[in-house]
């Protein structure tokens, strides 16, 4: 019989017991490869992190790619920085309130300074007008001035780098002061009759003569026999437009914002929604006549009051008769001849911005209503103590021309507007 033998085939214990040790040692060297520092995971979470932030650069990119669209379209050249011809910042790119007091300049280097809370939202040059806004809509337009030097005439270096400069490359001294202007259909000429000084008390260094009647501008309302009320604060007036090159006129006659009482009645510099010649209504909106002086003073105070973000870097005030020659110095300086001579051309009451007389973006100073100021006059025919109000309205009279009436006149002809001046 044959003898057959079977070899048994198979894998030993102990070559199964190698095996198990050889694949833990491969999947500890796994496991430690892709959870170290510089393992799998790790370099799988650097590369999410890395694809987010070139995510982020490349929108950041796109945007900056925009905003120089945005700049060919609106016709400035990108390859230039924000900086007007004298390095400060320019004027034209402050398009946010959320920024403090900016030392400006337009395109061709004039000083512009804007307060903060408000931005810029209209004009590229002084000559054009710049017009600021704040978060409501209310407007006012910077009134440049240069060269003060209150009572004394010298002239510094500085002023004279403050000229206002015209595209036509001619330049233009405008200094604050109360003017007299030139009664004719062709010339409007000024003569400045007082600078910008500090007048604490009533004498002959405050008069200006017009028509045969002494008109007055100060800060002592005892001077004033039958009241009116007086600017808020001269002095402090006239030395911001010192410091800061200018001021700022509010762009429309005031409308009715809001408030029950002289005391917390506010204004708007914006164009106004409703009127009305016969009696006032109390409608946010409405054309603010049928005022007195002294009422129309308070309110243009409350403009910007301690509650409002804007008031830690502005005041607002009545106009005063430095304020409003000044603008039409001004109006007149930037190629509008004859505008102190000029009448408005509406010949009824109508809201303003609406009527057509604008310039340099102010709305109606030769018509639509008169304006109440700060300026009193010691008339004989009207009393001791009298309240002026300038500018034309719509049935005649013209823009710098100055009358008066008693302190407790305002009637539906009767209206105002506020001025900002910086802190």
């Amino acid at each position: 019989m044959r003898k057959v033998n079977y070899k048994e085939k198979g894998i030993t214990l102990i070559a199964l017991v190698i095996t198990i040790i050889i694949l833990l040692i491969l999947a500890g060297v796994t496991l430690t490869t892709a959870l170290s520092q510089n393992g799998l995971f790790e370099r799988a979470k650097y590369a999410g992190e890395k694809y987010k932030e070139s995510e982020t650069d490349e929108a950041e990119k796109l945007g900056e790619v925009e905003k120089e669209i945005d700049k060919i379209i609106d016709g400035k050249d990108p390859t230039k920085e924000e900086k007007g011809p004298n390095g400060k910042v320019l004027v034209t790119t402050i398009t946010t309130t959320n920024h403090g007091k900016e030392e400006a300049e337009d395109r061709i280097g004039n000083p512009v300074t804007v307060p903060g809370e408000f931005k810029v939202v209209e004009g590229e040059t002084v000559e054009d007008g710049i017009v600021i806004e704040d978060d409501e809509g209310n407007q006012f337009v910077w009134i440049p001035v240069s060269n003060i030097n209150g009572d004394n005439d010298a002239t510094t270096q500085q002023d004279a780098e403050d000229l206002i400069k015209l595209k036509d490359n001619k330049k233009v001294e405008i200094t604050l002061g109360r003017y007299t202007f030139a009664d004719s259909e062709q010339n409007g000429k000024e003569t400045l009759v007082q600078k910008g000084a500090d007048h604490s008390e009533r004498s002959d260094k405050t008069k200006i003569t017009y028509l045969d009647d002494d008109y007055y501008e100060d800060t002592d309302i005892q001077g004033r026999p039958n009241g009116g009320a007086g600017a808020k604060d001269l002095a402090g007036f006239v030395q911001s437009v010192k410091e800061n090159h200018g001021y700022y006129l509010a762009r429309y006659e005031a409308s009715y914002k809001s408030g029950d009482s002289t005391d917390n009645y506010k204004p708007y510099s914006k164009p106004s929604t409703s009127y009305n010649k016969e009696k006032f209504d109390y409608t946010s909106g409405m054309l603010w006549n049928h005022v007195r002086q002294v009422n129309a003073s308070k309110i243009s105070q409350n403009m910007y009051s301690v509650e409002d973000s804007e008031a830690q870097y502005v005041v607002s005030d009545l106009v005063n008769s430095y304020a409003w020659d000044t603008a039409v110095v001004y109006i007149q300086a930037m190629g509008n001849d004859n505008y102190a001579n000029a009448k408005g051309p509406n010949s009824s009451l109508m809201n303003t911005g609406t009527t057509g007389d604008e310039r340099c973006h102010i709305f109606d100073m030769a018509g639509n209503l008169q304006e109440w100021t700060t300026e009193y006059n010691t008339s004989s025919f009207v009393g001791p103590s009298c309240c002026v109000y300038r500018g034309g309205d719509w049935i005649s009279f013209w823009t710098s021309r100055r009358t008066c009436s008693g302190l407790y006149a305002g009637d539906g002809g009767f209206g105002f507007r506020p001025i900002l001046y910086l802190k």
